[in-house]
């Protein structure tokens, strides 16, 4: 079972550059609770992963966020570079970047209508006055007047990619270890990189492999089984085996008069809206359903024709109950996906309720389409693992995100040469 580490880990950051130095996590991780629906994507697409290509970077990541509270201000933002598994590149930032160190969030507009005030922030980046010169992994830091710990509002990772390799992935019917094909998916993945396999492959090649959106589970640093004239093949590899997981549950509440799929109640009170999500059960050891999904992503968008959803979208308390018996002993249960930016931290912890018998969590969310699942953390060895919550089964349509990194010996970074996407199904 692959694990990662729950964004706990401490790094080293140092920019020369800008006289700073603190720790920071790479990660997708909110400093202050005024922040909200943060999303960074490609080409204005909300569901398209923040990759760009290295010869034409400019302008093509958009984020949006908002910022709680009526108060307006100009904010900074710069980026750092990172290693194929997210750690701080040790390399000086005039390698990586050209133009300024920092640029500026300035385009903020004020909520209107709603009943949760915010004021919504837009940036489209990278910019002509600050670019990534080489590929791999970066992360946005988007923080007020000083670069330091407590100026610091979110983080966001993004890729750019200097695509010289052709990755070729499929998903057969059985795993190596067969007792595992009716509740796991087993990755096969040939890389065809002839014109740049130069010193030690096995050393500099590696893969990075997640399933839809998870950062918990992805599988790093995956080295070659077998290295041939013109590929290097990821086959056998226990590495490349995942959970099946199920498909994800769902929500719509982008119009607060109109009583969705799996709404039970939608009610106002005078300062905010309520969503209670139909109450869920465990789907381990149940019949496996098939639907459509988004993979776990969100879409933010407000139903009402004529209103703008960045400023006009307001917010709910979104009420997530998990009938369950008896808490359980070892386990935490958490709500995951892009609803909370696929993190497992104390805002997506199920606590269990005595009096109704199970777990509830409550989310504050932006009008819009979320895909959610339950996950269960183990206290003693942080395993997460779908198996007591949502069942596995070989039949779920997850979309697997396949990265490849060479590390440039000479430079002393890893670069990302090679990406595509795969289907289970």
């Amino acid at each position: 079972m692959k694990k990662h580490l729950l964004l706990v880990a401490v790094l080293l950051v140092a920019f020369a550059a800008l006289g700073q130095e603190f720790d920071l996590p790479c990660a997708d991780l909110d400093y202050r609770s005024s922040v909200a629906s943060v999303s960074l994507f490609a080409d204005g697409n909300q569901t398209k992963e923040p990759l760009i290509p290295l010869a034409n970077p400019t302008n093509r990541l958009t984020l949006w966020f908002d910022m709680l509270g009526t108060e307006g201000k100009v904010l900074n933002y710069t980026f750092i570079h990172c290693t194929n598994d997210w750690f701080p590149s040790d390399i000086r930032r005039n390698i990586y970047a050209a133009g300024f160190d920092y640029g500026l969030i300035d385009d903020y507009e004020f909520s209107r209508n709603t009943l949760v005030d915010y004021v919504h922030y837009q940036l489209r980046f990278p910019d002509s006055e600050m670019f990534p010169m080489i590929s791999g992994n970066y992360l946005l830091i988007v923080y007020e007047d000083d670069l330091t710990e407590d100026g610091i509002y979110f983080t966001r990772r993004f890729m750019v990619i200097d695509e010289k390799a052709s990755i070729n992935a499929t998903v057969p019917r059985y795993c190596d270890e067969l007792s595992l094909s009716d509740t796991h998916q087993q990755l096969d993945v040939n890389v065809s990189m002839s014109s740049i396999m130069t010193g030690n492959v096995h050393e500099y090649a590696s893969l990075t492999i997640r399933q839809n959106g998870r950062w918990d589970n992805a599988a790093f640093g995956i080295k070659p089984s077998f290295i041939y004239p013109d590929r290097i093949s990821y086959e056998h590899n226990p590495m490349t085996v995942f959970e099946a997981t199920n498909q994800y549950r769902r929500v719509n509440f982008s119009d607060f008069y109109f009583q969705s799929e799996n709404v039970a109640h939608i009610y106002q009170t005078d300062d905010y809206y309520v969503v209670d999500y139909a109450t869920c059960e465990s789907r381990a050891r149940k019949p496996y359903i098939t639907y459509e999904d988004i993979h776990g992503e969100k879409y933010v968008y407000i139903a009402n024709e004529g209103r703008e959803t960045a400023t006009e979208a307001d917010y709910a308390w979104v009420n997530i109950f998990l009938r369950w018996p008896v808490p359980l002993a070892d386990e935490d249960i958490y709500v995951m996906g892009a609803v909370n930016d696929w993190r497992l931290d104390e805002r997506s912890l199920m606590r269990y309720d005595y009096n109704l018998r199970g777990y509830l969590c409550q989310l504050l969310l932006k009008q819009g389409y979320y895909n959610f699942m339950f996950v269960s953390a183990n206290r003693n060895t942080g395993e997460i693992s779908t198996d007591l919550t949502e069942g596995n089964h070989w039949d779920t349509n997850n979309l697997y995100r396949l990265y490849f990194y060479y590390h440039n010996a000479i430079k002393g970074y890893d670069e990302l040469i090679g990406y595509t996407t795969v289907n289970s199904h």
